[in-house]
């Protein structure tokens, strides 16, 4: 079964929403690096995070979450308005006596960049909390973006009891002429629909149905996308890592381990080069 986006509008309160359920998407990445429980959550809500940043652009951006925290956990995960991603995640091992599982977070930075191709880089920062990465992301979301919005993950990991993997979000967004008295009203709607574990176990047409009962008015589906796990890496770009070195560099590598290898961090596809390869790339 496909993962799936609906991006919607809801006319009564003036805010925009994304519904996504990412269970196969966030799969790759956890199968592809081996991650824990812990790291498998953690990434999942990460990419969670840079999709709906990406579905807040008007055009054609990507973007990309990056955090690290003061245990040495790291996610980045990058996403483009369709769903398209690819993610990576390092694990860390606790101080005996850290409390702190797959729900919490320690104090760190969380970085944000979007980019396209005709427009500048645009980065912004945050400092993490010791809480949720939900909690984290509304807080990127009100210092550097100032809007207001409403956010609820759950990522169910294989050995959570009675259920298999299971990766699915919600994310309301105000727009600018949303009155305070919708983000009150959603708020008290939505915020205890999203702690019952029953709402999270439902279809993702379901959970939309769900949302329109919960706070009484309709909510316009504008757009369905299907994501999917995507790495854009390819022969020619790891190519131009190889000539960044220097031809006298590449050279040396060669002669000491017969070939150059460079395995992409995102999809673990490794990248062979010989004296040949090389020698033919520096002459053109």
């Amino acid at each position: 079964m496909s993962d799936q986006v609906i991006l919607g509008i809801s006319n009564t309160h003036h805010y925009r929403f994304t519904l996504v359920d990412l269970t196969e998407t966030a799969k790759e990445p956890m199968f592809l690096h081996s991650l824990n429980k812990e790291m498998s959550v953690f990434l999942s809500k990460t990419m969670m995070g840079a999709l709906f940043l990406a579905e807040m652009t008007k055009n054609q951006q990507k973007v990309s979450i990056q955090w690290k925290d003061d245990s040495n956990k790291q996610a980045l995960a990058y996403s483009d308005r369709y769903g398209k991603m690819k993610s990576v995640a390092y694990s860390a091992s606790h101080e005996e006596g850290d409390i702190r599982n797959e729900f919490i977070l320690g104090q760190g930075i969380m970085k944000v960049i979007r980019w396209d191709f005709d427009s500048d880089t645009y980065q912004s920062y945050t400092n993490l909390v010791e809480d949720t990465f939900e909690v984290n992301f509304i807080k990127y979301l009100t210092e550097s973006e100032q809007i207001k919005a409403i956010v609820g993950m759950e990522v169910y990991p294989f050995d959570f009891p009675g259920n298999d993997f299971s990766a699915k979000g919600l994310f309301f967004e105000a727009l600018p002429d949303a009155p305070e008295e919708s983000f009150k009203y959603l708020i008290s709607k939505i915020q205890p629909l999203v702690k019952k574990e029953a709402f999270w176990g439902l279809s993702i047409d379901d959970m939309l149905t769900s949302l329109q009962t919960e706070i009484g008015s309709e909510l316009e589906v504008l757009s369905k996308e299907s994501p999917e796990f995507l790495c854009d890496c390819s022969r020619h770009k790891v190519a131009d890592i190889i000539a960044s070195l220097g031809k006298q560099e590449a050279d040396s590598i060669i002669d000491e381990f017969g070939k150059i290898e460079i395995t992409c961090e995102f999809c673990r596809t490794a990248y062979q080069f010989d004296s040949f390869d090389v020698e033919k790339f520096f002459n053109q």
